[in-house]
């Protein structure tokens, strides 16, 4: 009997676990990203993006995160000859507090 609740456990923690997409980022490291950044100073603090589209000016660097609970968040970077052009606004209270699935 307790092998069949072992069995059940491991694998309800594999389909959570299998349930989550994307690079786990917090909005902290995001405000960290400032304009003439490189793009390995980019990697540094956000690590993996999800998804680097390429752009007529430059590219589009994709971070977004989702879990088995329904929580989603993304972000984007733009980048032009290696380094951050444009980077999101995130307001104070998205830093100061972590978000649901964190």
């Amino acid at each position: 009997m307790l092998r069949h609740i072992h069995r059940f456990l491991l694998a309800a923690v594999v389909a959570v676990l299998a349930g989550c997409a994307g690079t786990p980022f917090t909005f902290g490291q995001a405000s960290q990203v400032k304009v003439g950044m490189t793009e390995d100073q980019l990697y540094e603090i956000m690590g993996n993006p999800y998804m680097v589209t390429s752009r007529e000016d430059g590219q589009m660097w994709v971070y977004s995160h989702a879990t088995a609970f329904g929580g989603a968040k993304s972000v984007s970077f733009e980048t032009k000859d290696g380094k951050v052009t444009k980077v999101p606004y995130i307001p104070k209270d998205f830093i100061a507090k972590p978000s649901p699935d964190e």
